[in-house]
């Protein structure tokens, strides 16, 4: 009898971030679609949340590696389990950095040991469809060299994580596809007006999405920093306020600001700005991804900080302007062509900052326009990554 084709899922899969979840989601749905017969395994502290959320739309299993099962992040017994059991084994998302290399969130640490264990277990490991870096230290660029290298297939979600990872000197063929997320499979309208009608939003109105992270630094040099971190969020607010004033005078319809929050701990910080926008909060608490992307395709403008509120939003149909809040943000942008709607943090307090939001809102159709031809392309980039998974691994 053939034996059943059996994948594990290294990724940050507890289903708290948005991104996260949505290319754990999109994995799930394409890899189901290429291969029907195959099982996943998903290593998470949160497993209960995979098992009701897609256990019955999927053959999958969450895992557990919380730390009673001995485990830190995905180092543990029941990740080195996993692995004994599957043909290969796959890198997803951007887990692959080397901030804060010794902290416990941090999973390149656990990687340098995983990767060897699966290569002698005989498991393939895939980076797949990976954004990565940055790498601070020396150490760093060392284990990130290290399991790339080690990989038997990379792919790269975007060129320059394909530039670094040259530059960190790997010497395999590297791919690029687009972003897993972008095959997310995206709710219907009956999800949007669902979602509309529990959050008092008139989607017979135009709606402005907004995204907003505590984490306003964490990723930029000192020279992209912001001067005053404790006013961001009143200076980004106070934009927002002036923008829609002016598009209410010019328009005569004030668009209803609609802040999506991508992690529960960017909920506060959301929280808090939509009482100063007048909007509300759609978070990933509540709902899952293809619901949150139901209503951001009804958005006509997404201002975003988080790389996957971006994502998500244009792969939805979405006109985006990006907030650098981390460099895999410009990359995206300049990927799109649309640099000219990236804005620095901190250029947030100066008085172009309103007026490159009413630009944006006034050109909302040519820029969607312009920046879906690439979408377009990304997506089909992104399948076309689970049909080499397939022809690669499970064509026999």
């Amino acid at each position: 009898m053939k034996k059943k084709p059996i994948v594990t899922l290294l990724g940050n899969n507890s289903g708290r971030n948005l991104g996260d979840a949505a290319i754990m989601s999109a994995i799930l749905d394409r890899l189901s679609a290429h291969v029907p017969d195959v099982e996943v395994l998903v290593p998470s502290i949160k497993p209960d949340f995979i098992d009701k959320h897609y256990g019955e739309r999927y053959n999958v299993k969450g895992v557990d590696v919380r730390p009673h099962t001995i485990s830190m992040r995905l180092l543990g017994i029941p990740t080195f389990r996993c692995l004994l059991k599957s043909d290969i084994a796959l890198i997803c998302d951007g887990i692959i950095f080397g901030r804060k290399l010794f902290s416990p969130h941090n999973f390149l640490i656990t990687l340098i040991f995983l990767v060897p264990f699966a290569k002698l277990a005989g498991c393939k490991i895939v980076c797949f469809s990976c954004g990565i870096g940055p790498f601070p230290s020396k150490l760093s660029k060392i284990f990130a060299k290290w399991v790339i290298q080690l990989s038997d297939l990379v792919i790269m979600r975007e060129n320059d994580s394909a530039s670094l990872a040259k530059e960190l000197g790997v010497t395999q063929p590297i791919q690029v596809t687009g972003d897993a997320a972008f095959v997310n499979p995206v709710s219907g309208e009956d999800a949007a007006k669902k979602l509309a009608q529990e959050n008092n939003l008139d989607l017979e109105k135009p709606l402005i999405g907004l995204n907003i992270t505590p984490y306003i630094d964490s990723w930029l040099t000192a020279e992209e920093q912001v001067d005053q971190k404790q006013l961001f969020l009143v200076h980004y607010a106070d934009a927002v306020t002036e923008a829609l004033k002016t598009i209410e005078a010019e328009s005569g319809v004030r668009p209803q600001p609609v802040i999506f929050s991508c992690s529960p701990m960017d909920e506060a910080f959301s929280s808090e700005f939509a009482n100063k926008v007048g909007g509300v909060v759609v978070d990933n608490s509540r709902y899952l991804s293809h619901d949150m992307q139901a209503l951001m395709r009804e958005c006509d403008l997404l201002i975003g900080m988080r790389f996957h509120s971006l994502v998500l939003a244009s792969g939805a149909g979405a006109a985006i302007l990006g907030l650098v809040y981390a460099p895999k943000v410009k990359g995206y942008m300049r990927l799109l062509g649309c640099e000219d709607y990236c804005v620095e943090l901190k250029d947030i307090s100066k008085p172009e900052f309103p007026k490159t939001i009413c630009k944006a809102w006034s050109e909302r159709i040519d820029l969607r326009n312009r920046q879906q031809k690439i979408v377009d392309d990304l997506r089909a980039g992104a399948e076309n990554a689970f049909v080499q998974l397939k022809d690669r691994y499970f064509s026999a």
